[in-house]
C-alpha cells in the first residue's frame, strides 16, 4: 500500500538515498526545499518559519534530516547557522503540526542527530543511555533532540537517530579522501587510535525506513553500523581497497588544528558506538564490514 512520507534535507546525501528506498518500495515522497526552483518541492524557509503547508497532508511521517553542514570551517557566522538550521526547522514543523487537527497530523517525526552527543574518549563503546559531550557540538545535539521531542507534545511517535560517519558513492567524507588516497597519500589523522562510527548510506536509509515502519521503536537509536573502525585501519583498508600504497606519516594533530581551527575536533574525535541495539530488533546490515562497504561504493559508476 502506497504511504506518504516528508523528507526535510531531502537533497543532501542522506536525504536523497532515503527516497530512493522509498521510492523503490512504491511510496510518495515530499521533500522540504528552501528553493524554490527545485521542481516538485514544497518550499519552507525555517529562518522565517514558514513552510508550504499542504506538504503535511496525508504524510504518515516526517524524516527531518535538514541541517547546515558541520564539516565546514567553524567560523562564528556557520556554527549559528548549524544551531538555526536544526533547531528552526524543528519549530516551523511543530507549529505546522500543531496547526492541524489531531486526526490528520503525521503519526511519526523521525529525527536525525549525531554521535557528537558523546564525549570524545579513546577507547569506551557508547550506547544510547550515554551522552554528556561538553563544548559546541554537545550542545547543538542536546537542542537538536530536544526540539524533536517536542512532537510528542502532539501526539507523534519520536525516534531520533544519531548519526556517525556517513560513507556514500561520490559525496561526504569519501568525496574528500578519495583524491588524496588515489593519490597514494593517505594517511592516519592524529595518532590514528581514534575510533570513527561509519555507516553505509544504503544501511542508514534503511534504519530510517525501519524506524517509521515499527511504532515500538522510539527515542534514541545510534545511527551507525556493526564495525566501529579506529582511524588507522579505516586509512589502510580504503587505500587496500584503491590498490593505493600506505606509507605515508600520520598527519600531525596540531596540523590539523592549524588548518581547520575549531572544526578540527571532527577529524579526530573518538566515538565508538554501540549497534547493539539495531542487533537486537533484527536489522539486517547490508554492508557491515569496510571491505563490503568499499567494494560496492568504490565500483565505478554505470
Amino acid at each position: 500500500m502506497e504511504r506518504i512520507f516528508l523528507i526535510t534535507g531531502g537533497t543532501g546525501m542522506v536525504g536523497q538515498e532515503l527516497s530512493r528506498v522509498l521510492l523503490a518500495q512504491g511510496h510518495q515522497v515530499r521533500v522540504l526545499s528552501t528553493r524554490k526552483s527545485r521542481n516538485g518541492h514544497a518550499y519552507w524557509d525555517p529562518g522565517q518559519g514558514t513552510m508550504d503547508t499542504d506538504a503535511l497532508q496525508g504524510v504518515e511521517a516526517v524524516f527531518h534530516l535538514a541541517g547546515a553542514n558541520v564539516a565546514e570551517r567553524w567560523t562564528r557566522k556557520h556554527k549559528q547557522a548549524i544551531l538555526d538550521s536544526r533547531i528552526q526547522g524543528a519549530e516551523t514543523l511543530f507549529n505546522a503540526i500543531q496547526a492541524m487537527p489531531a486526526d490528520q497530523r503525521p503519526k511519526a517525526f523521525i529525527s536525525a542527530s549525531a554521535v557528537g552527543i558523546y564525549p570524545n574518549d579513546p577507547e569506551r563503546l557508547y550506547h544510547e543511555v550515554d551522552g554528556g559531550a561538553e563544548g559546541f557540538l554537545g550542545d547543538v545535539v542536546r537542542a537538536w533532540e530536544h526540539q524533536a521531542d517536542r512532537m510528542e507534545e502532539l501526539g507523534l511517535r519520536v525516534a531520533k537517530l544519531r548519526i556517525g560517519i556517513v560513507l556514500g558513492k561520490n559525496s561526504g567524507v569519501l568525496a574528500t579522501l578519495l583524491p588524496i588516497f588515489k593519490w597514494g597519500l593517505g594517511a592516519p589523522l592524529g595518532n590514528g587510535r581514534h575510533w570513527m562510527p561509519w555507516i553505509h548510506v544504503n544501511d542508514l536509509a534503511r534504519q530510517f525506513m525501519h524506524l517509521a515502519d515499527h511504532v515500538d521503536c522510539v527515542g534514541i537509536w545510534n545511527g551507525v553500523g556493526p564495525d566501529s573502525t579506529r582511524n588507522r585501519e579505516f586509512s589502510r583498508t580504503l587505500a587496500q581497497a584503491l590498490r593505493r600504497p600506505f606509507f605515508a606519516p600520520s598527519v600531525p594533530a596540531w596540523a590539523l588544528h592549524l588548518a581547520l581551527g575549531e572544526m578540527a575536533q571532527v577529524g579526530l574525535m573518538s566515538t565508538r558506538c554501540s549497534a547493539a541495539k539495531w542487533e537486537g530488533v533484527g536489522f539486517d546490515f547490508h554492508y557491515p564490514t569496510l571491505d563490503a562497504a568499499f567494494a560496492q561504493l568504490l565500483q565505478p559508476s554505470s
